[in-house]
């Protein structure tokens, strides 16, 4: 029999449970009038914001970029019902939890809200065991179209799940406004958000999005190795998001080799993906292109903090079976790039653009060495080994 849980509660996922890693994840509900509800789970990193757009997995992006979440429309026989296929192992590093919540389509509309909604629950089974590891029956609400049903959230290396239930106004926007991502009518969401708070009677509030404007900046591109900027100090950089992006066919794998305050030389890659609760606060998520697979190939990697880090180069080599290179190959033709963005508002490209055959390329170096000034720096340097402290 399932565990029911209640709201406010705290329940163990994996704790003496090794093998429970796909999870499924099913919201049911009725309704008394029609409603245009949607499910979504987004993707949340430990300073309580998403990395990027693809963090929201929902009908629109119905599969993580790391593979590990996919959402489906269930087929339950006599209620509305979304669910989710989770895989626990290969949740990317640089997410802390996993936030399941409902909206309402056009919930703005007069007598658009989950007043109408009753007999709704959360059901999670673990999937290769074929057992239901817990109910969550929800409550009942008055004026709200966003709801927050519960977390699945990572603690000391185990999975738990929390029912921190909350309901508010303000639908789908006002969610990517909390959770750190912009929405194209911001200023619109922002004024709903801001003009119509509706905290639910004995629900918990969902706190409000920043009521500063969103800095926004253009993209700033480093064409040639030498350019450099500096990187804004509007407030402490945190969070800073790198990503190496191409669509050619071909295996590109993220690095970043870096240097601390106190000599230490490291090196973060896909065998070694590195922490964000760790000096130096380094993680990667995946590994893309294997099979040199064309599409939309990206890696990511976050940088907590700057302040344990001398510099960092970000460099990628490209991966070929037994180490043989083509004599076509080099990195400009592999419509490669990284794009750097920070906290603060910063918003960098470094395209790959050497031509000179080799099989590693260092592509772009942060110093730190000068904290009041760090600073971003085109290299597209290209050589045949591995980069060392040397290169840094």
């Amino acid at each position: 029999m399932p565990v029911q849980v209640q709201k406010g509660a705290r329940l163990d996922i994996t704790k003496n449970q090794s093998n429970r890693t796909n999870l499924n994840v099913e919201i049911v509900w009725e309704t008394t009038e029609p409603l245009d509800i949607d499910s979504s789970i987004f993707m949340v990193g430990s300073d309580g914001k998403c990395l990027n757009d693809e963090s929201i997995i929902f009908y629109g992006n119905p599969i993580s970029a790391d593979g590990s979440i996919q959402h489906a429309v269930s087929k339950h026989p006599t209620k509305n019902s979304e669910q989710f296929q989770i895989d626990l192992k290969k949740v990317s590093p640089v997410t802390d939890k996993l936030v399941i919540t409902l909206t309402i389509y056009n919930g703005d509309k007069v007598g658009q809200d989950f007043s109408k909604m009753k007999n709704a629950y959360v059901r999670i089974m673990d999937t290769d065991a074929q057992q239901e590891i817990l109910l969550y029956p929800l409550g009942s609400y008055s004026m709200e179209n966003t709801l927050i049903l519960a977390e699945i959230y990572k603690k000391n290396g185990e999975w738990k799940f929390s029912t921190n239930t909350g309901g508010f106004t303000g639908g789908l926007a006002a969610l990517c406004h909390h959770f750190g991502l912009e929405v194209k009518d911001e200023a619109a969401s922002s004024e709903q958000i801001q003009s119509t708070p509706t905290p639910p009677v004995e629900e918990k509030a969902l706190p409000s999005p920043p009521q500063q404007a969103a800095i926004k900046l253009e993209k700033v591109t480093l064409k040639k190795p030498g350019d450099s900027i500096s990187l804004r100090k509007t407030g402490k950089i945190e969070n800073i998001h790198v990503k190496l992006n191409w669509t050619k066919g071909v295996d590109l794998d993220l690095h970043a080799f870096y240097i601390t305050k106190k000599g230490k030389f490291g090196h973060i890659f896909f065998a070694n993906k590195g922490k964000l609760t760790n000096s130096p606060y380094i993680a990667l998520d995946k590994d893309s292109g294997v099979g040199n697979s064309a599409g939309n190939n990206e890696e990511n990697l976050i940088i907590k903090t700057l302040e344990d880090v001398d510099k960092i180069i970000i460099a990628t080599n490209i991966f070929r079976f037994l180490g043989f290179l083509k004599k076509e190959d080099n990195f400009a033709k592999y419509d490669g790039r990284v794009l750097i963005k920070t906290n603060n508002g910063d918003d960098i490209e470094v395209p790959l653009t050497s031509t000179t055959p080799g099989r590693w390329c260092i592509i772009t170096k942060i110093d730190n060495s000068t904290p009041s000034d760090p600073r971003v720096i085109n290299i597209n340097h290209v050589q045949s080994s591995e980069p060392t402290v040397n290169n840094l």
